[in-house]
């Protein structure tokens, strides 16, 4: 009794002798090997910049230790020209230029500082050319050289990216081969088992040797349709290439003729043209030792000598004098008359004194009538009760005159201190109560800052303080003195104003910027090289090509309020944005 058992794999490379397999194997390592090269498309360099999303007009770039030049084809035959400092991208001024190619020379015509244009018949040629420009300056001469090359631009359209094509056929090679691969070595395992279980002598009525030599048909023209697969990924590949090759594009007759663009790894590619338009300046960067700097927060307010406040000693209505009212911003000296306080009383209180001085008015007349019979008759009379009528006249006297000006006299404002007028709290006609505050004064060129240190120590080591204002102005301050006394939770540091500008005003916020007497390193930029990237860090843009600006994330301390200190993301020998830094950071 025998058992047999059919297993479809081992029965199928029965008869597939070593041979047939040597071949297929290495029919498909040849297909790997010869379509593998022909998939990996030339010009993938993936150490170079990344590529612009936008096709830009044909450009000569030349480059000295002084001097940055781009020229951009703006015509068939004319060639705009930018020139400027290398170190510093201003314009070059006073200067002249020549374009010259082998023995062909013009002179470049200027625009503007900085701009010029030239024109000639072998500027529209499609073959490379190298171009010589010629520099005259009253002090200086330089020669710059480039190449043009009309037949290439810069990048493709937007949105094509042909090495996404290469990589995906690679992709599909890989695993079309490792397909294969993994079939070849299952028949070649189902081969060796069949070998070790086949009986001494095959089976001469074998049901199933059709289907083996089908099986074995079949797997002979794997390989040639793997081959034609490949083929045609192949043709689709480089017909993918074909239209996504980039053409130059249609270039009107204006300067600036391409587009800023923010390139995929975050760099910016910023035409010449629209540098020159913002205003893009640079600076190198230097390694330099500055001082350590501490922020604090802190508020103008008036000098404690130089600071006046008018207010009502009792309730009354204002009333303007002849040269009227004072008003915010006039400037008057200690004493000038400000205006005039009425009094004001209730009808009750104004009913009881108006008696008050009627009675008085009545014993008045009455003590003198009694005066002037005592005359009549000298020595009828004792002396003593004379002098009792004289005294008792004397005090009507008086208290009427003490209550008649409460109702009709007025009281005058004046200007306790020399100033201007910060505060005027009042209007002809307007009724006051006692200790409201009319006016103050304060001396414009005598300010002070109090800012708040949670940390009294912080001006131990002070050497220089500063406060940056919110427009970006700077003051240079004097350390006066530290509070004792708490206040939020923090001591208020009293600092004075150098020369304060006559815009400043009183509560107005700053930022307080001490230096310490202690050193680090770092470099030294402007305040506003710094922006804020799209992810909230601080950046700064540095060029690192004639058109070409990548972001730096730094970290950075500041100085003096108009310079900063960048402790680390930035190195010496740097072209650094100083000026339309903002700008750059607008592009998309």
């Amino acid at each position: 009794m025998s058992i047999t058992v059919r297993m479809p794999g081992v029965r199928w490379a029965r008869r597939f002798g070593s041979l047939d397999l040597r071949r297929g194997l290495a029919a498909i390592f040849i297909t790997i090997v010869c379509l593998g090269p022909a998939l990996a498309h030339e010009g993938h360099d993936h150490d170079a910049p990344t590529p612009l999303n936008l096709p830009v007009a044909p450009r000569v770039i030349a480059v000295t230790p002084d001097y940055e030049l781009v020229g951009v084809v703006s015509g068939e035959q004319r060639l705009t020209i930018f020139l400027h400092r290398f170190e510093t991208g201003e314009p070059v001024k006073d200067a002249t230029l020549s374009v010259s190619v082998e023995n062909n020379e013009v002179e470049a015509s200027k625009k503007e500082d900085g701009v010029f244009e030239a024109s000639a018949p072998w500027l529209g040629g499609t073959a490379p050319i190298d171009i010589v420009f010629r520099l005259t300056l009253p002090g200086d001469q330089d020669i710059l050289t480039g190449r043009l090359d009309r037949s290439r631009v810069a990048a493709g359209p937007a949105g094509v990216d042909t090495t996404a094509f290469s990589a995906g056929f690679q992709t599909l090679l890989v695993a079309a081969g490792a397909l294969m691969g993994g079939v070849l070595l299952t028949l070649f395992v189902s081969s060796a088992l069949a070998r070790r279980r086949r009986p001494a002598e095959a089976l001469p009525n074998d049901p199933s040797e059709t289907e083996k030599e089908a099986n074995i048909q079949h797997l002979r023209r794997a390989p040639f349709a793997l081959i034609a697969i490949l083929g045609a990924a192949q043709m689709f590949a480089a017909r993918a290439d074909a239209q996504s090759a980039p053409t130059l594009p249609s270039v009107p007759a204006t300067m600036a003729t391409d587009q800023p663009q923010r390139l995929a790894d975050g760099a910016l590619f910023v035409p010449k043209a629209t540098q020159h338009l913002l205003s893009i300046r640079t600076m190198l960067s230097v390694e330099a030792t500055a001082p350590r700097t501490t922020q604090l927060v802190g508020a103008v307010i008036a000098d404690p000598n130089s600071f006046g406040r008018v207010q009502s000693p009792r309730p009354g209505r204002i009333d303007a004098p002849e040269a009227g009212l004072g008003f915010v911003g006039k400037r008057v000296e200690k004493g000038e008359l400000l205006g005039y306080l009425l009094p004001y009383i209730e009808a009750a209180d104004r009913a009881n004194i108006e008696s008050q001085i009627a009675e008085a008015d009545a014993r008045i007349v009455k003590l003198r009538t009694i005066l002037s019979r005592y005359g009549e008759r000298p020595g009828s009379i004792p002396q003593v009760k004379v002098d009792e009528v004289e005294g008792e006249l004397n005090a009507l006297l008086r208290k009427r005159a003490e209550l008649q000006p409460s109702l009709v006299a007025r009281e005058e404002i004046r200007a306790p201190i020399s100033g201007v007028i910060s505060t005027s709290g009042v209007v002809a006609g307007q009724i006051v109560e006692t200790r409201d505050v009319l006016f103050e004064i304060v001396d414009p060129g005598r300010l002070w800052i109090e800012a708040i240190a949670h940390y009294p120590g912080v001006v131990a080591n002070l050497a220089k303080a500063y406060a940056q204002l919110n427009a970006g102005d700077r003051l240079t301050l004097e350390f006066v003195g530290l509070g004792r006394s708490l206040k939020q939770q923090a001591s208020p540091a009293m600092f004075k104003i150098v020369d304060p500008p006559a815009t400043l005003g009183i509560g107005q916020p700053v930022t307080v910027i001490l230096q310490s007497k202690l050193e680090l390193t770092g470099v030294v930029l402007p305040a506003s090289s710094i922006v804020r990237a799209p992810n909230g860090l601080s950046i700064a843009w540095v060029k690192v090509d004639a058109e070409r600006f990548e972001p730096h994330t730094l970290r950075f301390e500041p100085l003096d309020g108009q310079r900063v200190v960048v402790t680390a993301g930035l190195k010496a020998d740097l072209r650094v944005v100083t000026e339309g830094a903002t700008l750059l950071n607008q592009v998309r």
